[in-house]
């Protein structure tokens, strides 16, 4: 079972220190074997030993939270593969996996990540059928044992904010919203709907979420988060979470590929922590090295206090 984190206990400790959050978790199941294709969340009950350790890699590394692997357990992306069926089942198990690798006092944040479907008009989903898939995979996390729920990589805010609510209807202590973000040509940011980061917070924490964030972004350069991560604190007091990409993505061999490395990452990341990220982690091409750069880098460098 999760450890009782009530929101204002896991906001008080993101305020007394920065946390390490985990890296990608796609790539590195491509690393132990997934085929290109194959759904990643289906390891959670084929292939529970290897995603198990992935979260302990990450641990090793210094994490002091890691994530379900769930970021597609939601019915439109399993619908693709017939499971649908089996989201509970993959949730749940998702969320034990992650239970059983970690030791006492580091967080599992359950994952949901968006469904790739569209609303009405431009598309055929509802918010009604939005908030009951949201609802199903954040039920089945916390009965696996997730301390709380993240919602990530969103561009659509009121998928979003469906996802928040459903998360604290479920009962999860603590509920993360992030977005994902793109440079624009006038050098502010956006969603690839069009949202932009004060709006996206000051929605996010009206919905429920006790802390807001970004992740992803394949325009971004670790950079760039410094200065969204202000944009993001000039719209809410709550603290904000920043996970980037390790670089942006190129295409190489008809693969795609980061190629920022893990000392390159940290020393971008030490720029985020100065513009008052609470929390940090990685996301597309992130490994343990790259989490563990990070480790060190906030281990020897000064933090500001918080809201400073």
């Amino acid at each position: 079972m999760s450890v009782d984190f009530p929101s204002a206990v896991f906001v008080e400790v993101c305020t007394s220190r920065v946390l390490l959050g985990d890296g990608a978790m796609g790539t590195e199941l491509q690393r132990a074997g997934l085929q290109a294709g194959q759904p990643g969340e289906l390891w959670n009950l084929e292939q529970p030993a290897r995603v198990e350790a992935i979260h302990r890699a990450y641990v090793d590394a210094g994490a002091d939270l890691v994530l379900t692997n769930t970021f597609g357990a939601n019915p439109w992306v399993l619908g693709r593969y017939a499971l649908g069926g089996s989201l509970e089942a993959i949730a749940r198990s998702a969320a034990e996996l992650a239970r059983r690798a970690v030791p006492p006092g580091v967080f599992v944040l359950g994952d949901i990540g968006p469904t790739g479907a569209l609303l009405k008009p431009l598309g055929d989903a509802t918010l009604e059928q939005f908030h009951g898939a949201f609802l199903r995979q954040a039920q089945a996390l916390l009965a696996g044992g997730a301390d709380g729920i993240i919602v990530e990589t969103m561009s659509a805010i009121e998928e979003a904010v469906a996802a928040v609510r459903a998360a604290r209807k479920a009962g999860a202590p603590f509920v993360i919203g992030s977005m994902a973000f793109d440079r624009t040509k006038d050098a502010s940011f956006r969603t690839l709907m069009g949202v932009r980061p004060e709006f996206a917070a000051r929605a996010l924490v009206e919905a429920g979420a006790a802390i807001v964030g970004a992740n992803c972004g394949t325009k971004m350069r670790v950079a760039d988060f410094a200065q969204l991560t202000a944009a993001l604190r000039s719209a809410v007091t709550c603290p904000v979470m920043i996970q980037p990409n390790a670089g942006r993505p190129e295409l190489a061999g008809g693969q795609t590929v980061y190629r920022l490395s893990p000392a390159e990452f940290a020393g971008a990341m030490r720029a985020v922590v100065k513009a008052g990220a609470r929390i940090v982690g990685g996301c597309c091409g992130t490994t343990p090295a790259h989490i563990a750069a990070v480790r060190q880098m906030l281990d020897s460098s000064p933090i500001p206090a918080f809201g400073s």
